[in-house]
């Protein structure tokens, strides 16, 4: 089986790297120690705002709890179907591109699993440190953590790690996933195109017109429906294979589920006093979840290092 130490690259040269005690050395002499967590930062050295990069602990946090209660499984769901018939026999190995806590890695990797009997490695980047702990507790708790910058062997069908790193400038190696995957977060094509091997198969969740359509109503006076169609550039050697339109309704059951719901999202920011006040006086509401899921494949073309 694929071994996290072999994907991994050093994210400042492109250089392999190798566990020396408890670090992550390129033959560069680049070196990324292992957080207490167990994840090892591999965002791009020398920029100040790494530290403060990606979701703050506070969506983090509400991510997770949102998300533990299972309404957005349905995505999930259809992501692994849609991997399933599209990914060739054997051994996946998945690069998710911005995956926050790493809830649908974990899903997707566990539900690919179950759907195709053979192994998943699953490698979830995102630029938040606050959403890598999370994900390596997530993995952890439901048996698929892996201290990556200790080199130790896989053990088990899915291993899942969640990095801190760069999803434009992914710390990975060329052609070394079978699928891609962006949820929610921007695309970064070219680095689809390079991280992916010749047929792999990148996968885009993207918001639909009526997405959450109650909860903006409650939040704004006058609300704008649009709908996000991604497309890769002309020149990218991606091509559409399908879209997979889907629609479900769940229950926000509390005002804390309502409020996590809404702290997870972007609307978060983008809120003025009146809409939280009127969201805060609402004990649970019923909501529309609608989404894309756009199937790229990578026509068969081997893309050069962006390092």
């Amino acid at each position: 089986m694929t071994e996290l130490l072999d994907l991994l690259r050093c994210p400042a040269c492109g250089g392999t790297l190798a566990r020396r005690d408890g670090s992550l050395v390129c033959e560069a002499r680049h070196a990324y120690d292992l957080a207490r967590a167990g994840y090892v930062n591999l965002l791009p050295p020398g920029k100040m705002k790494n530290a403060r990069a990606g979701d703050e602990a506070v969506m983090v946090r509400a991510r997770t709890a949102f998300l533990s209660l299972g309404r957005y499984d349905p995505i999930d769901e259809a992501l692994a179907d849609a991997l399933c018939r599209l990914l060739p026999d054997g051994e996946a190995v998945v690069v998710d591109m911005g995956a926050g806590e790493g809830w649908h890695t974990c899903r997707t990797a566990e539900l690919l699993f179950e759907k195709r009997a053979a192994p998943v490695l699953a490698l979830g980047f995102d630029a938040s440190k606050y959403a890598a702990e999370r994900g390596c507790a997530l993995a952890r708790a439901r048996g698929h953590f892996s201290r990556c910058a200790l080199g130790s062997p896989r053990e088990g069908d899915v291993t899942v790690a969640c990095l801190p790193g760069n999803i434009f400038h992914l710390p990975v190696a060329d052609a070394c996933a079978s699928a891609a995957l962006s949820l929610f977060a921007p695309v970064p094509w070219a680095e689809a195109a390079r991280v992916l091997a010749p047929g792999g198969i990148l996968a885009v969740v993207s918001a639909g017109r009526d997405h959450l359509i109650e909860l903006r109503r409650e939040l704004y006076d006058e609300v704008r429906t649009t709908e996000y169609l991604p497309a890769p550039p002309e020149d990218s050697p991606l091509k559409l294979l399908e879209r997979v339109p889907l629609a479900f309704s769940f229950a926000a059951e509390s005002r804390e589920e309502l409020e996590n719901l809404f702290v997870m999202t972007p609307f978060y920011h983008k809120t003025g006093e009146d809409g939280r006040r009127r969201l805060a006086q609402r004990d649970g509401m019923r909501l529309t979840a609608s989404v894309n899921l756009s199937l790229f494949v990578l026509r068969g073309v081997t893309c050069s290092s962006a390092s």
